[in-house]
């Protein structure tokens, strides 16, 4: 099976592990992952593509330079694994630069309801959203795979309580796993073991860089390759024996 998957800035952890996996000669043979770069995060609110009806047209010109299409016209890949549905740190940014607080009274914030974060959350991701609906109209298998949670030194924390910072997190996630779950687009989720009891992550997985506050490192960029794979060999495999998902991609 052929695995494409593409998305934002924590495209960069799993690329460095799936190199690690290679070198060890520990990847799965029946699965063969490509893993390709669309661009940053930020433009991910903005329209960075055009629905071409058998493909998205990438209109961003910074996306432009990695990806003219997706699906690519060539090769042809069995499923699409995204990096982009599962990142709450831009409207976390607006939360902490703003001085608000969901769902709770913080002197000096102003508190707003879960419905005007949901709404927030649906902005930031409408156009993602549509992406993942084009893909699935043309048959093409979706999984969306998890960034990393929040490192315990990330700098909204120095502005938020941690329990406000990981309310706004894990809602975050909540809200769009159901958007998700509503499309028929798993998860591929984070061992439980990159975090800590209070689920921050794992220091052993900061980014390479340590002025890098946000990203993972290749360690667990590799844990994330391998449960792509353990998803393509189990679910999606699965999924075509039992002719349950269209199929448009190769053999192999």
């Amino acid at each position: 099976m052929k695995i494409l998957v593409t998305g934002d800035s924590h495209i960069g952890a799993l690329n460095r592990g799936l190199q690690q996996l290679l070198a060890a000669r520990k990847t799965d043979r029946s699965v063969d992952i490509s893993i390709l770069p669309l661009g940053g995060g930020h433009l991910l609110p903005t329209p960075f593509f055009r629905d071409a009806g058998d493909h998205a047209e990438m209109v961003a010109p910074d996306y432009q330079r990695h990806m003219s299409r997706l699906p690519p016209a060539s090769p042809k890949f069995d499923a699409v694994v995204l990096s982009m549905p599962l990142w709450p740190m831009r409207v976390q940014h607006q939360i902490t630069w703003g001085k608000f607080a969901l769902a709770e009274h913080l002197e000096g914030r102003k508190t707003i309801s879960h419905l005007v974060f949901k709404t927030l959350v649906l902005q930031d991701q409408k156009y993602v959203l549509e992406l993942i609906d084009l893909l699935g109209r043309i048959g093409i298998p979706v999984a969306a795979v998890s960034p990393p949670r929040m490192f315990r030194d990330h700098s909204t924390l120095k502005f938020l309580p941690a329990t406000q910072a990981r309310t706004c997190f894990d809602t975050y996630l909540e809200i769009m796993k159901a958007e998700l779950k509503a499309r028929s687009v798993p998860v591929i989720d984070l061992p439980r073991n990159c975090c800590d009891a209070e689920g921050f992550m794992l220091q052993k997985f900061r980014h390479e860089d340590p002025e890098d506050e946000h990203h993972a490192n290749a360690e667990f960029g590799a844990l994330m390759v391998s449960a792509v794979e353990r998803w393509a060999v189990s679910d999606l495999a699965a999924g075509r024996r039992k002719k349950l998902l269209p199929w448009r991609g190769s053999d192999s």
